[in-house]
């Protein structure tokens, strides 16, 4: 088993990084998730974002108006 040092939540998240490894990309496009990792292989698929990150933009966008 490989392992990865600790990554803070708030780089990984405001980079858009990979949560696991802080490298890869997380993001395909503006909303879309990635398959995987391209730099550690940390399945993304598992979790689903379904609506969330399209109804967090538009919100953002209402309250911002």
């Amino acid at each position: 088993m490989t392992y990865y040092p600790p990554v803070s939540a708030y780089s990984a998240g405001l980079g858009g990084k990979c949560p696991r490894c802080g490298q890869g990309a997380l993001f395909k496009g503006f909303l879309g998730l990635k398959d995987r990792c391209e730099a550690c292989g940390l399945d993304y698929s598992k979790a689903d974002t379904g609506d969330g990150p399209a109804v967090m933009f538009v919100h953002g966008g209402y309250w911002q108006a």
